[in-house]
């Protein structure tokens, strides 16, 4: 593991496993596994595990009367994104952004500053999921793009009333720097690098590109660093782990 000597922090952010709350698990595991192909297992306590390549994504039942719903992302190869679109065209909706004044009306795909294409849509209990190629990563494929192509948690958002907060609280936990936001006037901040961030939002801040306000869930996220820290922070509540490589 890399460390920066500028701050103590690590240079690479893994994201193992979240652990998310929905109110619709057979839903889930008929988006995950049924539509997408992708490995989905019972895990005990009526919870399922969805597996991608390098990543789980748990589902538990969420109580009743409530119902959590969530943005997060995965990493699929350089370069795909109009392979990745294709394929989930196929399968479910791609959604499209409309009256957002940074982005084309009705385009299914965007193209960041920060050299990363993404596509959005809605899983089995409403969550905001994105896939992401992102050409800073040495993860290219020449394969036909397939369920093997979701490769590892890219994002996870966490929302939050105060932000500088839980950014320290994230950054302490998982030993890794801002990766962009964080600044004066920014919603929001990623903490981590192009392989995966957690991503500080103010609570009630819409998940693009449908608006999907973003609050406090419960959440686990287990990742990488530099060593062994586990934190609750009692919002979601949101409990982050971090273990050593």
């Amino acid at each position: 593991m890399l460390a920066s000597a500028r701050c103590g922090y690590q240079s690479r952010v893994r994201i193992h496993s979240i652990t998310l709350e929905t109110r619709d698990l057979a839903g889930q595991v008929a988006f995950w596994g049924d539509t997408l192909g992708l490995p989905v297992e019972e895990a005990g306590d009526g919870a399922v595990e969805v597996s991608l390549q390098a990543s789980t994504i748990r589902f538990e039942q969420a109580l009743p009367g409530t119902d959590p719903r969530y943005h997060f992302a995965i990493n699929v190869p350089r370069g795909s994104i109009d392979d990745a679109a294709e394929w989930l065209s196929h399968r479910h909706e791609v959604l499209a952004f409309h009256g957002d004044p940074d982005v084309e009306e009705g385009a299914t795909i965007v193209h960041t500053d920060r050299g990363a294409s993404a596509l959005y849509f809605l899983d089995g209990g409403g969550n905001v999921g994105e896939l992401i190629a992102n050409r800073h990563l040495d993860n290219g494929s020449e394969a036909p793009f397939d369920q093997s192509a979701l490769l590892e948690i890219a994002e996870i958002g966490l929302a939050t009333a105060d932000t500088n907060a839980t950014r320290a609280a994230v950054q302490e936990t998982v030993g890794a720097e801002i990766l962009w936001g964080g600044r004066e006037g920014s919603l929001l901040t990623a903490i981590g690098d192009d392989h995966g961030v957690v991503i500080v939002a103010p609570t009630g801040r819409g998940w693009i590109p449908i608006g999907l306000p973003a609050q406090p869930y419960p959440t686990m996220i287990v990742g990488a660093g530099l060593r062994e820290r586990d934190v609750t922070l009692p919002e979601g509540p949101y409990r982050i782990r971090a273990v050593p490589e």
